[in-house]
């Protein structure tokens, strides 16, 4: 018995003796056999003994002979739709019929297969025969030529033919994108004996991943350029636009493929011509300025100092010249406020106490509700002003997901107020939890394009606290100093600004010298003869001050 079993019925015989098939109308046919087994000579059923199980024996179906190629012949025409002559498809062996094109497929010179694709379905495709070598590829001998370009499809291929002169060999890999790579790399031999080895595929999602594929095998350096199709999907949408000569350029000024993150010198004039210019405002003092010109968008400022210097009243100048700036005001670019050691409304009363010049922050301070509302609508009324309600998570991912949010209500300037903070209730590594945020805060700002001001609490040994990594990755790093024990009460109230790290102009060194005023709140730079009688420890210098 040959065949495979297949469960039709069941039926229970009656009489081992009979006659009647349990499946068909025989009355004749079914018989037992010796071995217990029932079967039906007229329709071939099979009962098992004592089971009453009917099972057909089905003959195993023999393959199917393969289709047997159509000889080439001579049947060539142009292919109008696709813009093709037939000078090309007679080279290329290609012809119409039956509503398909054919692609004959060549091993060693032998035709062994042919790609069928039927002219009004561009995704339907079948094969009969073997599948070859690259097509063309049996029309240009190895190493023939200086130059040898792979597209993605025949049609490309063919116009890609045309549109170089007929004169470069063109192949085509045989089944699109899908099959590309081991296409290429089952005939790499054949690509690597030409000079240079240029990859025209489609400009889109599956023909670029199929270019970076293809660029990891292990190609002689400068050999494989990629062409960049900047105006048409693929090579015959340019044939059928008439766009010959666009194309022909762009095959000429392919550039040399390199790697991810690796560019040759010759590749970047036009990024150093072209350079972006970041947008850049300045800092409320001039000393700061000088030594690193400004803010700039997507750079990550790092703030520091230890506790208690004054950190927080030098940022608040800082975030009310960015809210206030006629530039920033014009772009309607936002200023981000995550300040989680002050409640809300203290970071908004702070702006607005420097609006007023009048310290609000102090019980003694008049004030009137119509001058805390003109300071309100002039500085924090607005949509560019972003505070995050922080009470609750303020983990490393929740702090990076607000910037993130920030961003989106177009925040250009984001003020971290502390780093320190962020990782004091997380457990595990404080030093592995400052670079992590670190890292991840200094690629948001380049990803985003805004600036990062961040501030971090130094040690009494000035390092920042926990690690350097934060340092290392800030684009400037600016550090203050101010001894709050100083018994003159001048001397005691000047911060000195001192510019530790400056990755734009390399610019360091004390940058400023800046002077709390008690009456007002305010800070001011001191000028060069009251830094120098500073520096010089005097105690004596025209103020007033009140506290």
């Amino acid at each position: 018995m040959q065949g495979d079993l297949h469960i039709i019925s069941t039926h229970k015989p009656k009489d081992p003796d009979g006659q009647q098939c349990p499946k068909c109308p025989s009355s004749d046919g079914f018989k037992i056999e010796a071995n217990g087994w029932g079967h039906c000579f007229v329709c071939g059923v099979n009962v098992p003994p004592n089971k009453g199980e009917v099972v057909e024996f089905k003959k195993a179906t023999p393959p199917k002979p393969k289709k047997p190629l159509i000889p080439l012949g001579d049947r060539f025409v142009e292919l109008p739709n696709r813009k093709i002559s037939k000078a090309t498809c007679e080279r290329y062996k290609i012809w119409r019929e039956d509503g398909k094109d054919h692609f004959p497929s060549f091993k060693e010179g032998k035709h062994v297969g042919t790609k069928y694709r039927a002219v009004d379905d561009k995704q339907h495709q079948s094969w009969t025969g073997e599948q070859g070598e690259l097509h063309g590829q049996h029309l240009f001998p190895v190493g023939c030529a200086k130059y040898v370009t792979v597209t993605e499809g025949e049609y490309d291929m063919c116009a890609a033919y045309e549109m170089l002169g007929s004169r470069w060999p063109v192949v085509s890999v045989l089944n699109g994108t899908g099959s590309a790579l081991q296409d290429v790399r089952n005939n790499f031999e054949y690509l690597n004996s030409f000079e240079h080895v240029v990859l025209s595929f489609d400009n889109d999602e599956a023909g670029h991943k199929a270019v970076k594929q293809i660029a990891n095998l292990p190609w002689p350096s400068g050999k494989l350029r990629v062409m960049k199709h900047n105006k048409h999907k693929d090579a015959n949408d340019y044939k059928i636009a008439g766009d010959t000569t666009l194309y022909t350029k762009e095959w000429w000024d392919a550039p040399k493929f390199m790697p991810d993150g690796l560019k040759i010198g010759t590749d970047i004039w036009d990024e150093i011509v072209n350079r972006p210019k970041h947008f850049q405002v300045d800092y409320p003092f001039a000393g700061l300025n000088r030594l690193t010109y400004g803010i700039r968008l997507s750079e990550m400022v790092v703030v520091t100092a230890e506790t208690g210097i004054g950190k927080t009243s030098v940022l608040k100048e800082i975030e009310y010249s960015l809210l206030t700036n006629p530039e920033c005001v014009e772009k309607g670019y936002g200023v981000g406020f995550i300040h989680l050691e002050e409640p809300n409304y203290d970071t908004a009363l702070g702006l607005m106490s420097i609006h007023n010049s009048k310290p609000y922050h102090l019980p003694d301070t008049e004030r009137t509700v119509d001058e805390l509302r003109q300071a309100f609508d002039a500085v924090i009324n607005s949509e560019r002003v972003v505070i995050w309600d922080h009470f609750g998570s303020n983990s490393v991912e929740a702090v990076l997901d607000k910037i993130r949010h920030m961003a989106a209500l177009g925040c250009k300037y984001i003020v971290l107020d502390h780093l320190s903070i962020v990782v004091s209730d997380q457990s595990g590594d404080e030093r592995k939890q400052l670079d992590e945020i670190a890292t991840k805060a200094k690629t948001l700002c380049m990803e985003l394009n805004l600036a990062l001001i961040c501030v971090i609490h130094q040690n009494r040994a000035g390092q920042i606290r926990g690690t350097a990594g934060v340092e290392q990755l800030a684009n400037i790093v600016i550090k203050m100093y101010r001894d709050n024990t100083d018994i003159d009460e001048w001397r005691r109230n000047v911060t000195k600004i001192v510019v530790e790290k400056n990755r734009f102009s390399g610019r360091t060194g004390p940058a400023c010298w800046l002077s709390y005023n008690g009456v007002t709140g305010r800070l001011s730079e001191l000028t060069q003869e009251e830094v120098q009688r500073f520096e010089a420890g005097e105690t004596v210098r025209d103020y007033e001050v009140a506290f």
